[in-house]
This record gives C-alpha cells, structure tokens and sequence, in this order.
C-alpha cells in the first residue's frame, strides 16, 4: 500500500496538524484522570504500577534530556554533568519554598538564570577540548555534586545526607472544574470505568493540578526550545555540529554559540530539578549522582538524538524501564532465577544495545520510517520566477528581425 502525500502548508497538512494536536491533548487529559490513583498495565501476565505520580517524575527527566539535547543533539558537544544541574536546580527551589516562603513556580526566576550562567562557566572546557576529555570533564561535575551538597559549610541550606524536605504543598484551585470533567469521562460507555468512580478526593485533585502544572512547563520548554532551533543561533549549533571547522569559516562564534548551547541546556536541567521537588517534595544528594547522569544519557540515545520528540519517549523510558523490569516476574524462556535482583538496569541496557544495532536513531526515528509507510509529508515546491522563453531564430525569419540582435538576446538569457 502506497504511502498517502500530503502537501505541506496544504489545507490537507493544516487539517493533518490540527488532528494530530487534538490526539495528544486528549491522550494528555485521559492520562490525568486514569492514571490519578495507581493504575496497571498487564503485559504477559505480569502486572506494572503506573501512576500520576511516575508520569510526573517522567516529565522531569524529560525537561532535563531537552536540555542535553540542546548541547549533544543540536551542537554536537559531549556532556554527561546534567544530573548536576538537575540536582541544584532541585536544591535551589527546596531551599527557596521551605526556607524562604517562595512558590514554586516563582523559584524558577532563580533557578533558570542561576543554572545559565553555572552552565556557561562549567562549560568553558569545551573551548578548548573535544570528545572523551569533555565528557569526562563534565561526568566529573556529576560526580562530585552528592559531596558537595553534603558539605557541613552547607548544612543549613541543604540538610546534608538527610536531603532538603519541602512541606509546601500544591493544591488544586476551587475554580478548576475538575470533578465536573471526571465526570463527563466517568459517564463515557465502555470506558468510563477506568476513570474512577464519582467525584475527585483532594489528594486526587492536587495530583491532577500537579500534572497539569508539569506539563504547562514543559511545553513551555519545548517551544522555546523549537524556536531556538529554527532561529539563527539554532543554526549556527547545528553547523557546529556538523563541521565544527567550516561553521568558523563560515563566521560562526564558536565560543559565544558553544557557551550559550551549555548555558541554555543547564537551565533546562534545572527547570526539570524544580520539578522534579516539587513532586516529590524533598531533594535527597543520592537522587543526583553520576547514575542519573548517565541515565540521562541513555534516554537520550533511546529516544533519539536531535530530536526534541525524542526527549518525552528518552524520559519515560528511563522513569518506567527500571521499576517495570524489577515487577517483571515471568518472561517467556527466560528463567525465573534471571529475573530476582536488581534487573532494571539488566532490562534498560539490553535495550540500548538493541536499539544501537536496530534503531540506531532511536524509537522516534523508527516511529518516522513506520509512519512514512503510511503518511508521508512532501515539501512545498519553491516558487521559481517567471523566465522568458528564447527567440528562435526560426520564429523570427518570417517577421524579418535583425538575427544578430536574437543572438545577443540569447546569450543574455544565457548568462
């Protein structure tokens, strides 16, 4: 079956968009109210928790692998320090609301610049050096920030080992019509069910806030990001990427666009701490370490590089992957003794290295090819200027023209 062409910037490709964007925001609403308690999801006979509660630890990982795509994806540098950006973006919000009386989201006037300017500091090595030294230049902050957050100097900021505790809460506000949508879903036939049963408790509703909240953020982040990537500075990341030498000679700034790309991929690290404290409501230094920071690295590969859908599959894969691969109790010819332990990271690198041999772009540029079996987008043809057909000399015998003056006419035309 052949592939169905849509035009773009067709009414048939504004049609296509605008059908696609109402999937996923009916996908983001029915997700906010199946998934407001803990749910499962039954594969094989074996059964995986799922809830608001992992979805939201998801989409800060999310916010934070948009971030190394920024800096790995877009401009070709190798860093593996996100999980300290993360982990002082977590710190600064959790200091800010319990010590200082801050919101939430206000912190994030803080938090962004305060982890722009870090991150174009930390990044200064890559002015200078390429490759494996910066990343391990760069997993070296990583792996000093669970000390240096348990520091006595810092003990009345952060709590040390016992983490920084926020008792703020969320709470869902009276004119949001919250049971009033259950409801409606509630009364769908068929499906209703999974939607609960009556209105929503408190705790329910402060989750559903939450959620709402978190995903705001988030799009937020991805359109600013999309926007840098199609405006001048994104362009000039790319042609880093792809021939670091021809984008100087092409007059690019190395060193401003390479400093901005950290810059702006660490203040997206701690966009996703902020959210990531403000779910879980306390920022622990053994939740930063290096692990994360490579678990970032992961979901980044799996999702796909460059690619800023590929961050939301690379965030739910590393949120979801480890804690289902440890409720998996029976797979097939696999024995069970290989399943007791510790198997989430078993599960999430035989995925990766299937992925590397299968899909080396990741889910998402496997998702495209299967797409393109069935939609494929064909770009609008530039509009070419209106060009003079030559005079023959043919045309002009009959009309007794100069031929001398049709072959310099030519040759213009030509040139």
């Amino acid at each position: 079956m052949a592939a169905k062409k849509i035009l773009v910037g067709s009414a048939q490709h504004r049609t296509y968009k605008a059908v696609v964007w109402g999937l996923a925001l009916l996908a983001l609403v029915l997700v906010a109210f199946a998934f407001n308690d803990v749910g499962q999801i039954t594969l094989f006979d074996n059964k995986y928790n799922l809830s608001l509660t992992r979805i939201n630890k998801a989409i800060a990982f999310i916010i934070a692998i948009l971030g190394l795509q920024v800096i790995i994806g877009y401009t070709g540098q190798i860093a593996l320090g996100q999980s300290f950006f993360f982990g002082l973006g977590a710190y600064i919000t959790a200091y800010l609301v319990q010590d200082q009386n801050w919101g939430y989201l206000s912190t994030l006037a803080v938090v962004v610049p305060a982890c722009f300017i870090v991150g174009v500091i930390l990044g200064l090595p890559a002015l200078r050096i390429h490759g494996l030294y910066l990343a391990l230049v760069t997993l070296a902050f990583a792996a000093i920030f669970p000390s240096l957050v348990r520091l006595d100097q810092l003990f009345d900021i952060t709590n040390g080992s016992n983490g920084k505790s926020v008792e703020s809460k969320l709470v869902a506000p009276d004119w949001l019509p919250l049971d009033g949508i259950a409801g409606v879903l509630q009364g769908i036939p068929y499906f209703g069910q999974f939607f609960g049963d009556g209105d929503l408790s408190s705790r329910e509703a402060d989750r559903v806030w939450k959620y709402m909240l978190f995903v705001a953020v988030a799009a937020v982040c991805f359109w600013l990001v999309a926007n840098l990537v199609k405006s001048r500075p994104g362009r000039a990341m790319q042609a880093i990427r792809d021939n670091e030498a021809s984008a100087a000679v092409s007059g690019v700034d190395l060193a401003r666009t390479k400093s901005m790309a950290f810059g702006v991929g660490s203040a997206l690290g701690g966009v996703g701490g902020t959210v990531y404290v403000m779910e879980l409501g306390i920022a622990s230094p053994d939740d930063f370490s290096q692990l994360l920071a490579i678990n970032f690295i992961v979901g980044l590969v799996v999702g796909g590089v460059a690619s800023l859908p590929g961050a939301v599959v690379g965030g739910f894969v590393i949120a979801l992957i480890p804690d289902w691969a440890s409720s998996t109790q029976s797979v097939g010819f696999v024995p069970e003794r290989w399943l007791q332990g510790p198997t989430g990271t078993l599960f999430l690198g035989a995925l990766l290295i299937l992925l590397t041999f299968f899909l080396p772009g990741g889910i998402v540029a496997g998702g495209r090819k299967l797409k393109a079996k069935f939609v494929s987008l064909v770009p609008q043809p530039p509009d070419l200027p209106n060009t003079p057909t030559a005079i023959t000399t043919d045309d002009a015998v009959d009309d007794d023209v100069d031929l001398d003056a049709i072959e310099r006419a030519n040759q213009v035309q030509t040139t």
